[in-house]
């Protein structure tokens, strides 16, 4: 399981499971109308973009969230 404790990092992920599922980025928004310029501001972890927006690329990746107490403050960086 990849620690999300910050946009980039969830967008980090996001990418990684979409390459991963062998879509570019227009591919990918396609499946719950979104733009390739919305897919890539998620995907950046740019201040701004809506929850919806968000969820609704998660969902086009058959992606959920789930919350857990953290283990270690900095630990998300190893992994990428």
């Amino acid at each position: 399981m990849i620690p999300i404790t910050s946009p980039e990092t969830l967008g980090k992920a996001l990418r990684h499971h979409r390459k991963l599922q062998g879509l570019s980025q227009t591919e990918a928004g396609r499946k719950f109308n979104l733009t390739q310029t919305m897919v890539s501001n998620v995907e950046s972890g740019v201040e701004g973009v809506q929850m919806s927006t968000v969820f609704r690329y998660m969902s086009a990746l058959g992606l959920e969230m789930s919350l857990s107490p953290r283990t270690k403050a900095g630990d998300e960086e190893a992994l990428w």
